[in-house]
This record gives C-alpha cells, sequence and structure tokens, in this order.
C-alpha cells in the first residue's frame, strides 16, 4: 500500500502536473505527502570564503530562496484544491538525485513492511550531446531507487 508519497520538484512551470499527481494520489490514497526541492547552487560555507563573498550575505540570500521555495511548493499545493492532506515541506542544499534517493529511503524505512514510498517526479527530454552523457536526475532516480518512481513526462515548448 502506498502510505507515503515524495514529489520532488525543481518548481519550474513544466514540473506543475507531476506535483498535481502527487497530491491527488495523496489524497486517493490517503498518504502523506512531501514536497522536496533541491538547490545544488547553494554554497557552504568553505566555499564561500574561499571565493572570498561575504557569508553572511550569501547565507541571507540562500535563507531568502529557501522561504520562497518553500512558499511557492505550499501555494502549488493548495491551487490542487485538496483537502486534508499530511503535507511536509523540505529544502535542501546537494545533488538532486543523491537527496531523493536519500529522503526516500529514510522515508521508507521509518514504514511497517506492508507500505510503500513512491517517488514522483516530472521528466524532460534533455537536448544535445551533454543531456546523452550527463543523463538526468530522473534517470539516476529511476536507475538506483529501491521503492517504485513514477515519472510524469511533459513537453519542452
Amino acid at each position: 500500500m502506498i502510505a507515503h508519497i515524495l514529489c520532488a520538484t525543481n518548481l519550474s512551470p513544466h514540473a506543475d502536473e507531476a506535483l498535481r499527481i502527487a497530491v491527488h494520489m495523496a489524497a486517493k490514497y490517503n498518504a502523506k505527502l512531501t514536497m522536496l526541492n533541491v538547490h545544488e547552487e547553494f554554497m557552504d560555507k568553505d566555499e564561500m570564503v574561499m571565493l572570498r563573498v561575504s557569508v553572511e550575505q550569501m547565507q541571507e540570500h540562500f535563507r531568502e530562496i529557501a522561504i520562497r521555495c518553500r512558499e511557492q511548493m505550499k501555494q502549488l499545493v493548495t491551487a490542487v484544491g485538496v483537502d486534508d492532506l499530511q503535507v511536509e515541506y523540505l529544502l535542501r542544499e546537494c545533488s538532486a538525485a543523491k537527496e531523493i534517493l536519500e529522503i526516500a529511503a529514510e522515508l521508507g524505512a521509518k514504514l511497517p513492511a506492508h507500505n510503500t514510498v513512491i517517488i514522483v517526479l516530472g521528466i524532460h527530454a534533455k537536448e544535445g550531446l551533454v543531456g546523452h552523457l550527463l543523463g538526468s536526475v530522473a534517470d539516476h532516480v529511476v536507475r538506483y531507487a529501491t521503492c517504485p518512481v513514477l515519472v510524469i513526462p511533459f513537453e519542452v515548448d
């Protein structure tokens, strides 16, 4: 039985369909929903010092970004129009694929044996050689996840 849904989003308009589906699934299965937004661009304190930028100013800037992202996730979930959901909002700074897999494993470890976590995320086709060489976050998650993964495709305009 699906007991927990992890919806990883980059908050782009194209990712909204995956979010909408995750919200409806959470309502249908009476599952807890965890919304995850990962920022790979955040620097740690050592990186900021090495680049000679103001640690305090950058940390404040990152904090403001995190607050905006959390609020945007809340607004998107509310806009779907489903009531009575248990929703947790997570913001992380790390490699997106790595963080999605780690959080899914942590959530799954907390569940009884007959329950499962499902990861829901959107995907778009990367263009060019770089996409073929590096793959995508979704490719990595599908390949290494120990739980089911639902990948929602979207069209690139």
